[in-house]
């Protein structure tokens, strides 16, 4: 960033440290609102300019995790894995795979590509049916 004349601003290494620190994936209005609660000075705009900033240097990740928005996750001395999501109840777990960034870097080479990395989502519905019926209605109480 700074080889292309980009400021290092607070609010740029805010955003950047509160995706790190978190061990979850967050929305754009997420980050906003943690931000603000510890005082930082920030506008939303600012958040969502960051974030694509951020994952214009491969700094933070972009996922889709079926919310109808996006969510990011740190990249940075991250490895490659994959997200799985229920489908009735939103669970979100993280897998990885021995075999899966073989295949990746194959898939890549075959199409006229080298394998940077790669981020995957996964829908299903959770085989513990009753725990997935219980988030199910933990999430409609508090919404509530």
């Amino acid at each position: 960033m700074k080889e292309e004349r980009l400021r290092c601003t607070q609010e740029r290494l805010s955003v950047l440290r509160e995706i790190y620190r978190s061990n979850t994936h967050l929305d754009a209005d997420e980050l906003f609102v943690r931000l603000r609660e510890k005082g930082v000075a920030i506008s939303r705009a600012t958040v969502y300019h960051t974030l694509d900033l951020l994952f214009r240097y491969n700094l933070v990740t972009k996922i889709d995790l079926g919310h109808k928005h996006t969510h990011y996750e740190k990249s940075w001395g991250v490895a490659n894995h994959l997200h799985i999501i229920c489908l009735k109840c939103g669970q979100v777990s993280e897998a990885t795979s021995s075999e899966l960034p073989g295949m990746m870097e194959t898939l890549c080479a075959e199409n006229g590509y080298s394998l940077g990395s790669f981020s995957m989502q996964l829908f299903g519905e959770c085989l513990d049916r009753e725990a997935c019926a219980q988030r199910v209605k933990n999430k409609r109480q508090e919404k509530a």
